[in-house]
């Protein structure tokens, strides 16, 4: 009866153990242990200037200023320095691309009645210094509807520098 007990009391350890340790890695628990070495050079908060300009000239239309913070993992989240009426945080993905990264993600705009107006689909392509301190990309974007129908294209180029 003793052995059969250490037996059931020795599968209950290892089973909880083993639960412990699964519920540990599906919250990324191990995380903090990383070494920074792990970390991707874009990781970070960039603030931009951004240039929004006649995609077929080039000419300059506007320049706005933004931020935006690439996590680990490769999300992201976005905001710029349009009122927090007319525009949503943008959210989207990362990824690095080669040399270059490329980053997808889209924000809601509202009507200056405060209703909803659509959103905005954005694609950066950047590039890094060889001192991992800025980045310039280019940038086009698609601006829909509330429907989800295209009413527009742009074109923009922006010069990050890292904040953190």
């Amino acid at each position: 009866m003793t052995r059969s007990r250490s037996l059931t009391r020795a599968a209950l350890t290892s089973a909880t153990a083993a639960a412990t340790m699964l519920l540990i890695q599906a919250c990324d628990g191990g995380a903090a242990a990383r070494s920074t070495h792990d970390a991707d050079p874009a990781e970070g908060v960039w603030d931009a200037l951004i240039t929004v300009r006649d995609c077929s000239s080039g000419v300059a239309i506007l320049t706005a200023r933004g931020q935006q913070t690439l996590h680990r993992g490769g999300t992201l989240t976005d905001t710029n320095a349009s009122p927090p009426t007319s525009r949503g945080v943008g959210m989207g993905l990362w990824r690095r691309d080669g040399t270059g990264y490329t980053a997808h993600f889209r924000f809601m705009r509202f009507n200056p009645d405060g209703t909803y107006a659509g959103t905005q689909r954005v694609t950066r392509s950047f590039r890094l210094s060889t001192d991992g301190r800025t980045q310039t990309s280019t940038n086009t974007s698609q601006t829909l509807d509330a429907a989800g129908a295209l009413l527009q294209s742009s074109c923009a180029t922006d010069v990050s520098t890292r904040l953190s």
